[in-house]
């Protein structure tokens, strides 16, 4: 028992010992607090508002990005998860796939400034931008995050008026987008600019479209496919007003070749009334075919767009719109008529004809390649956070040709026929930065693909495709 009764030395050491600990504690916390009051320091100086970020000296990054998750529905779709397709008797297909967006954007000063923008895509792939759900508890294996677009630019007035530089790899498109559209995953271009007065605009770029092309390699000979662009733009108030020219010098595969575009464009607002146009004219040397002495091949293919909108009140407006393609005179010369284009698969028109099957351009998202368009529209914005359209397409090939004759020599009256297509867009923000949106499409088809022999199961099954998701973006 009194080896178990502590003598008041040992109580006082105790109690030294306790206050010890105490002191420590509390020094730890201080020391902690002291630091956590520098790191509210350092972000306070930040706006609430905005996504920078902390970087050296004076320099500013602002860091973005997007989550994206959707839903599919597609029926009578030949395609397995709208690859390229034709009308069938396909089964119903439904899926859901995502997509993940990182972005910095570095102000190093006032003149100089880069953009670096990562985004997911299709494993090995680099012509998707997502993942198809269903890994099994296991990583996703579509989940890789590559560079949609890094690049630098330069601007000041060292020439005595506003020029700049922009190089790297960024979105491209010109005009209304009817002959290049790249914005969805960009090109390695270099960019020159001027502003000779706040309304003109002067740009000239070189991109390289093709690189080290095997087949062109194969066969001996140059493996390039360069463009060079020259445009200018003209702004007066609300209206816009441009001119561009673009050479795209294409020697792969042994075949020389060269696609020469000119584009007028217009767009604008008055009133009540909104308007687009574009028309664009192709020439230049095609591939040599084999009649290449008889007939020296050449582009010839032009294409024009129309469009009106009226808005008499923000919540309510109505659309309608004309755009044509040529298509190519089959078989009557070495010359090729049809309206090129370079698009990404991406929606400009329709969100089933043009993104989902396989068109008279023999492609998906061909646009005006051999395709006529009439649209009419109906815009509804009843409150600030949801907006909805219509659309209702009419769809022709603007010329007949191979397969779609009668086999009597006659062309079949229904050949030029596509179809019909009603497309619905429903979008609400349900959060600061989070919307919700819905979009659906019918594509009622009249015989095309049947007649000019593009459907492996003969029918024209109407096709239906939904889609819907949420995008959070910051």
């Amino acid at each position: 028992m009194r080896d178990k009764i502590l003598n008041p030395d040992q109580i006082g050491g105790s109690e030294g010992e306790k206050m010890k600990k105490y002191l420590v504690l509390v020094l730890g916390m201080l020391f902690i607090l002291g630091f956590t009051a520098s790191a509210f320091a350092i972000h306070s100086e930040i706006p609430s508002e905005t996504q920078a970020i902390v970087a050296k000296g004076t320099t500013q990054v602002t860091m973005g990005g997007e989550l994206r998750v959707r839903g599919w529905y597609l029926k009578n779709a030949s395609g397995i998860r709208r690859a390229q397709s034709v009308p069938s008797d396909a089964n119903t297909q439904t899926w859901y796939d995502q997509r993940v967006r990182l972005s910095l954007a570095i102000e190093a000063s006032k003149n100089t400034s880069g953009f670096i923008h990562l985004e997911s895509n299709a494993g090995s792939s680099t012509s998707s931008d997502g993942y198809t759900w269903g890994s099994l508890n296991t990583k996703p294996g579509y989940s890789d995050l590559n560079f949609l677009e890094a690049w630098i630019l330069y601007k000041g007035t060292g020439l005595g008026i506003p020029a700049g530089l922009k190089i790297g790899h960024m979105p491209l498109a010109l005009g209304e987008k009817q002959f290049l559209d790249h914005t969805k995953f960009g090109d390695d271009a270099i960019v020159f600019f001027m502003d000779p007065t706040k309304q003109l605009h002067v740009g000239l770029l070189t991109t390289k479209f093709v690189e080290g092309s095997t087949a062109a390699q194969t066969a001996g000979s140059s493996n390039d496919i360069n463009g060079y662009v020259a445009l200018a733009i003209y702004k007066v108030g609300t209206n816009t007003f441009g001119v561009n020219y673009t050479y795209v010098d294409d020697q792969t595969g042994g075949v020389l070749a060269n696609l020469q575009n000119i584009g007028l464009h217009a767009s604008g607002k008055a009133g009540i009334v909104s308007y687009k146009a574009e028309f664009d004219q192709q020439f230049g040397d095609a591939p040599d075919g084999t009649d290449a002495l008889a007939f020296p091949d050449r582009f010839k293919g032009y294409a024009y767009l129309l469009g009106l909108g009226v808005k008499p009140t923000p919540m309510f407006g109505v659309r309608a719109e004309y755009a044509m393609g040529t298509g190519d005179n089959v078989g009557t010369d070495g010359d090729n008529e049809a309206f090129q284009t370079t698009l990404g698969n991406d929606i400009h028109f329709t969100q089933i004809f043009e993104f989902t099957t396989t068109t008279p351009g023999c492609a998906r998202s061909t646009g005006l390649n051999n395709v006529t368009y009439y649209r009419a529209g109906l815009d509804l914005n009843p409150t600030k956070d949801l907006s909805a359209s219509l659309d209702y397409f009419v769809l022709r090939a603007t010329k007949a040709y191979g397969a779609g004759s009668t086999g009597t020599g006659e062309r079949s009256p229904n050949s030029k026929r596509i179809g019909t297509e009603t497309d619905l867009k429903i979008s609400y923000k349900l959060d600061k930065n989070l919307t919700y949106f819905v979009m659906a499409g019918y594509l009622d088809t009249q015989g095309w693909w049947t007649l000019n022999g593009q459907c492996t199961v003969q029918n024209d099954k109407p096709i239906t495709q939904a889609v819907h998701g949420l995008t959070l973006s910051f």
